[in-house]
């Protein structure tokens, strides 16, 4: 069935969820958070990557033989404020991170791929297409209550403007439905064989959802 973990930030990458864990089986998740005037550098290696930045902007330096991109990703304070700026780094690709004077938090998504994708760095709102990604991403801003409808694996990140805020899903699978309470900073996932039918909750909350493209 669904799992949640909590997520305390911290200096640095945090992996919280990756196949074999949280009944999810193709996706990995993380946070990277990182100070003002400091770096971090990685490498695709087998996957594609996704980074979400969630508050606070950075120089992006994305770089592999004739595939590269390179600007700054993240333009708003936090989740509640406006919508996300997202990059795209293909399999067996380095990448580097190099923070402004606010610092950066990114949510940092992975997803096993061979495919012969570009390298891209977006805006605020923009997108790509479908078939350029393995990787479905959005985002919900919500109060009270929501029709929230996902099936299949997925992995939320959720916060909430007031931090003792809650928001209660109903999953169901096959026939059988549980009541799961997710709170601020919370990593909550759906397995395959699940699906997410409603969402209530108390206070402002934020929802980063991923989830494999089929």
């Amino acid at each position: 069935m669904s799992a949640s973990k909590n997520y305390t930030p911290t200096d640095g990458y945090t992996e919280i969820v990756k196949p074999g864990e949280m009944g999810i089986t193709k996706l990995h998740f993380g946070i990277l958070t990182l100070t003002s005037k400091s770096t971090f550098f990685d490498h695709s290696d087998d996957t594609e990557v996704a980074l979400i930045a969630l508050g606070g902007s950075c120089t992006l330096l994305v770089g592999h033989n004739g595939n590269k991109a390179y600007g700054t990703l993240g333009q708003r304070r936090d989740v509640f404020h406006g919508e996300a700026c997202i990059a795209y780094i293909p399999h067996h690709t380095t990448y580097e991170v190099l923070t402004h004077e606010t610092g950066v938090e990114i949510a940092v998504c992975k997803i096993q791929s061979h495919s012969e994708s570009a390298a891209v760095i977006l805006r605020e709102g923009e997108t790509i297409g479908e078939d350029e990604t393995r990787l479905r991403i959005w985002e919900n801003v919500f109060s009270e209550g929501s029709d929230v409808r996902v099936n299949g694996e997925a992995v939320c990140f959720q916060r909430f403007r007031d931090t003792d805020g809650v928001a209660v899903y109903d999953v169901t699978r096959t026939i059988e439905t549980v009541r799961a309470r997710v709170h601020h900073n919370d990593v909550f996932t759906v397995p395959e064989p699940d699906s997410l039918v409603t969402l209530t909750s108390k206070g402002i909350g934020y929802q980063l959802w991923v989830q494999p493209r089929s």
